[in-house]
């Protein structure tokens, strides 16, 4: 598949991707949690929403010979991402856990990609396919995240969606990294 096509695929699984030239980024690492500081944009007033973090999930395929090469990457956005008040650790701790379950997800279309074969013919389809269903699944889990939690208001529910997502992080540990090979049939 030619380059425009691993563009068109990027660009249609993850069109906010077109922008992110112009806007720094922060790489997920568990070794790194958000900070009011990395929030750098302009709040909407007309929101009604304390907080936004803008995060996405980056891929690249290159083929070669028999041979697949992905660079997979969760990113937070600064320059898109605000705060009305940086006030609330509870509010952070909310957004980190934002940024959290967009890696989880990075990391389900990488167990996805790696525990399936491929071809040179249907790599790209086949992955276009997985990344619409992930970014499908992320979305369910980020609505129902912001509405048992209450944006980070309930407390209690903030602390068990912490943990729970701590623990499906440590599960998909083997996917942690952002670049894998593998074998096309």
């Amino acid at each position: 598949m030619t380059r425009t096509a691993i563009f068109l695929c990027i660009l249609f699984l993850f069109p906010v991707m077109v922008f992110c030239q112009h806007c720094d980024s922060i790489a997920w690492s568990k070794h790194h949690d958000l900070k009011w500081k990395n929030f750098k944009a302009l709040a909407d007033k007309r929101s009604n929403a304390d907080a936004l973090s803008d995060i996405s999930i980056f891929y690249k395929i290159s083929t070669a010979e028999r041979f697949a090469r992905f660079m997979v990457t969760c990113y937070f956005y600064p320059c898109r991402s605000w705060v009305k008040r940086a006030s609330s650790g509870r509010l952070l701790e909310h957004e980190q856990t934002h940024f959290d379950i967009a890696e989880y997800h990075k990391r389900l279309l990488m167990k996805e990609i790696m525990n399936r074969r491929f071809t040179s013919t249907n790599i790209f389809s086949s992955v276009a396919e997985f990344g619409k269903m992930i970014t499908d699944l992320r979305k369910e889990m980020d609505e129902v995240y912001d509405l048992e939690t209450n944006h980070s208001v309930n407390a209690e529910k903030q602390k068990e969606w912490t943990r729970k997502m701590d623990n499906l992080l440590k599960k998909l540990g083997e996917y942690e990294g952002s670049s894998y090979v593998i074998t096309l049939n």
